[in-house]
């Protein structure tokens, strides 16, 4: 098992050497841990995620966020003008 020493600003990890918080008991990045003694089995990848297929199904290229509902969009904007109003009948 590794030693942290607390006065360090970051530690890396033993595993996959990827930057860690002092006080850090697992690395995101691998999954190492104290638990595991810092194991060097630990998974660090060979999946076949594919990036460009995820962004494609995620993100659209006419930058409308297609989580939010329409609905709660036009709540926005109905919220929006009635405080503008408000806003400019006090200042009259």
């Amino acid at each position: 098992m590794t030693s942290i020493d607390p006065d360090d600003d970051y530690i890396a990890c033993p595993h996959c050497g990827a930057e860690l918080g002092p006080t850090a008991t697992f690395c995101s990045e691998c999954g190492s841990s104290d638990a595991d003694g810092w194991s060097t089995e630990a998974d660090v990848g060979g999946d076949d995620f594919d990036y460009e297929d995820y962004v494609a199904a995620n993100f659209s290229d006419s930058g409308v966020n297609r989580e939010t509902p329409a609905l709660w969009r036009w709540v926005a904007v109905v919220l929006l003008i009635l405080f503008l109003f408000a806003c400019l009948a006090i200042w009259r």
